[in-house]
């Protein structure tokens, strides 16, 4: 691609046009075991796991679809792999005392903590051993959306992200309750300030809007009682929980919804349980999330059945999912765009990369219209083709083109000299993305601000062996499984590469002539 507006143009015609995918003929199947093949494979572990090494891609797809799925959903976690900051133990009181003791300092320190936050879960969505959770957990977030820069709470927004680990996969009515009391969105959507006679209609009206029921199935007046019925909701003790204070609480007689009552947010909360929107608002969200841009109504109603006749289990609708005809469908095969998240970390992922500090994975995200704990707004991010524009696209190709092979040479060289590892997330603290938005993004071991620079002799020096590694992997796919060229392509792109690969390329070339093509922007 020679231009820029070539590319978008590519990419926004790829998202709408089902029928490109690679022909099946290029991937030999053993159709007696119902293996489902590497096409199905990269699919199902691109849509729900942001890809996946090619050792893994491979056993998957020896299982046939039901196998794969069932194997998936048994890598669900409720607790991250990488160890909390150390400062996440802190009381609310400790962090009164040490606001009260010195506002300026602390503010410095909070603004460390903010960063060391966003550096701990790009840590742990690249070395979780369960992608899938991590997913889930960003899928919230996006849903559930609390931004760290308004809460200016990284104790409150940890918790958050801790809370949709443990009950994002669980049950949904448990996760809406929790929601409803915790501390980040009760800072976010100013539950906290809301009391009797003052009531706030922040979070009633997005609990409405964009939680639970989606517009259309609520009126204005029930926003209004809902936010009474808020009232007087406070964050209280050593945990900092979100309990009810009856002195700031209306009492008085409301109707939610068709209910009436002396109700309170735990009722309304529950009432809104009580309503089919509800499973059909969740299963758009899932829609959206793993098979298209554009949900069949008629198909989330009966999702929507679904997950209320399973109790609100969040694991039993993802699995329908799952096992459907919409999310295998050919029409809905690269009909998504990659989410900077799912390009970077899918990208280190795929080249068995986790040696990457957080502040680095960071700043790549950043350069694509990404902060970690900070969405745009409270409808979250707006994802699709929103993700692509002249800056972002600029910053997307920079990663590709510069920004994998620089890991993969710095990533060599702790392997073979025994770096720090991911587990580190220390940092300096002039070099936060939100503070310094001009910092420059690229993943370049030479520049990085971290315990090892590698100097130009070092780069040259690991650079050949880091792509000899691409060329193992690809002789190792080739030569294991029988496989060939079109099947070497079917395990990264979801169509036909726009552009003609030359087969005469070997290591960092190979790489290039796949992730450089606009379909692996797609999934």
């Amino acid at each position: 691609m020679s231009t820029l507006p070539s590319i978008l143009l590519i990419l926004y015609s790829l998202t709408s046009v089902g029928s490109l995918s690679l022909d099946s003929a290029d991937e030999p199947k053993d159709l007696s075991n119902g293996a489902m093949g590497i096409a199905d494979a990269r699919h199902l572990l691109d849509r729900t796991c942001f890809g996946a090494p090619q050792q893994q891609l491979q056993e998957y797809a020896q299982l046939n679809r039901a196998e794969a799925v069932n194997r998936l959903l048994n890598t669900l976690q409720t607790e991250a792999k990488t160890p909390l900051p150390k400062w996440h133990e802190m009381s609310f009181q400790e962090i009164r005392d040490l606001r009260k003791k010195d506002t300026r300092a602390f503010g410095k320190t909070q603004r460390g903590w903010q960063r060391e936050a966003r550096n701990w879960w790009a840590n742990e969505l690249l070395i979780s051993e369960s992608p899938l959770t991590e997913r889930l957990v960003l899928m919230w977030h996006g849903h559930f959306t609390s931004e760290m820069r308004t809460v200016k709470s990284p104790h409150a927004m940890l918790r958050q992200n801790q809370l949709f680990r443990e009950k994002g996969s669980g049950s949904f009515d448990d996760l809406l309750r929790a929601i409803a009391t915790d501390s980040a969105m009760a800072l976010y959507l100013d539950t906290q300030k809301s009391k009797k006679g003052k009531p706030n209609e922040n979070f009633a009206r997005e609990l409405f809007e964009l939680f639970s029921l989606g517009e259309g199935h609520y009126t204005e007046k029930d926003v209004k009682e809902a936010a009474r019925a808020f009232t007087g909701y406070r964050i209280l003790g050593s945990k900092g929980e979100v309990r009810k204070v009856a002195r700031f609480h209306d009492p008085s007689v409301k109707t939610v919804l068709g209910r009436r009552g002396r109700l309170d947010g735990i009722d309304v909360v529950n009432t809104v349980l009580t309503k089919p929107a509800c499973g059909e608002w969740i299963a758009r969200r899932f829609w959206l999330e793993f098979v298209s841009p554009t949900p069949d109504p008629k198909i989330l109603k009966k999702w929507g059945k679904v997950l209320r006749d399973a109790d609100w289990d969040l694991k039993a609708l993802l699995t329908r999912i799952l096992n459907s005809d919409s999310f295998w469908s050919e029409e809905y095969r690269g009909s998504l765009v990659k989410s900077p998240v799912d390009l970077v970390i899918g990208s280190l992922r795929r080249m068995e990369i986790q040696d990457m500090p957080g502040l680095l994975i960071n700043r790549n995200l950043l350069s694509m219209g990404q902060v970690l704990f900070d969405p745009p707004n409270v409808a979250g991010w707006p994802g699709g083709t929103a993700w692509i524009d002249s800056t972002t696209l600029l910053g997307r190709r920079k990663f590709l083109q510069d920004g994998i092979t620089s890991a993969m040479i710095y990533s060599t060289y702790q392997k073979k000299n025994g770096g720090r590892g991911v587990g580190d997330t220390s940092m300096d603290p002039g070099m936060d993305p939100e503070m310094d938005p001009k910092a420059t993004p690229e993943m370049n071991p030479a520049g990085m601000n971290s315990p090892q620079r590698l100097n130009r002799r070092e780069i040259r020096r690991y650079r050949p062996l880091a792509a000899q590694s691409v060329e193992k992997m690809y002789q190792q796919f080739i030569d294991g499984k029988s496989m060939n060229e079109g099947a070497w392509l079917l395990s990264w792109l979801p169509f036909q590469p726009v552009t003609d690969a030359d087969q005469n390329r070997t290591g960092f070339g190979r790489l290039d002539e796949i992730v450089l093509d606009p379909t692996y922007q797609l999934k």
